[in-house]
């Protein structure tokens, strides 16, 4: 058994790595460490795939100088801050950024537990750069732009041997997706979305518990995610608790 701070290391650790698989797929993108800071920018016209990440020891002049080459860039942006440096939340408000009201929880799964079967009717399809028309497809119904997609889920990005992506079927309609993410000391589970008009049908827990036996196939013992919070329940109830929350610093809502 992994000890708590080693559990939240873990976390941090994928949190870190999943954003520069992104980078590394992404075409364009840029990313620069300044000390113990992860600064990227991906090009896209979103705060989420902007930004810094703080989880390992850093400087305010650190993170100054990280979220000026972001903001340089003109681009919505965010920083996350581990809760463990609490010294740095000054520096994302001086370059326009705000605390969002509630924390970040990054959770773990450890031990692992069993996957229950998919519920009645839901199916859940490996995605290789073979079929990624089909997970670029549900993206699209579910509102990410087609020019988005194409630099997000790049055949290079399906192919990746430390990614595995999920597509989720209702009735063999695609209509969620996942994917896995595996780093040094864990894997990771992202990009957990289910269509609308198919929820409370347990596609959901299902694309999550694909991406978890994921991490096991690659024989890891500690699965990590960042919970939203319509996905936090869920995720509660499948075993995950928050080991590692982040202080999200994003734009005003006027911006």
């Amino acid at each position: 058994m992994r000890s708590e701070s080693e559990l939240a290391a873990a976390a941090d650790e994928n949190f870190v790595a999943s954003f520069r698989k992104l980078v590394e797929h992404c075409p364009g993108a840029e990313m620069r460490d300044f000390g113990g800071v992860l600064a990227f920018v991906t090009g896209l016209q979103l705060a989420l795939f902007n930004g810094c990440v703080v989880t390992r020891p850093a400087t305010p002049a650190d993170l100054g100088a990280a979220l000026k080459w972001v903001g340089d860039h003109n681009l919505p942006h965010r920083a996350w801050i581990t809760h463990r440096m609490p010294e740095l939340g000054g520096m994302p408000p001086a370059h326009g950024l705000q605390p969002e009201p509630e924390p970040y929880p990054g959770m773990v799964l450890h031990p692992l537990t069993e996957a229950p079967e998919p519920s009645s009717g839901v199916t859940i399809v490996p995605i290789t750069d073979a079929n990624l028309d089909e997970f670029v497809q549900v993206g699209l119904e579910g509102g990410v732009r087609e020019d988005m997609s194409e630099r997000l889920f790049t055949p290079s990005f399906a192919s990746d041997p430390d990614v595995q992506l999920f597509v989720g079927r209702l009735n063999d309609r695609p209509v969620g997706t996942s994917i896995a993410i595996r780093s040094e000391s864990a894997s990771g589970v992202y990009n957990v979305g289910t269509l609308p008009q198919a929820r409370r049908h347990g596609i959901g827990a299902a694309l999550t518990w694909a991406a978890v036996e994921a991490g096991r196939a690659w024989s890891y013992d500690t699965i990590v995610l960042q919970s939203s919070a319509m996905g936090f329940a869920m995720y509660a109830a499948m075993g995950f608790r928050t080991v590692a929350p982040y202080t999200v610093f994003s734009p005003p809502v006027s911006a």
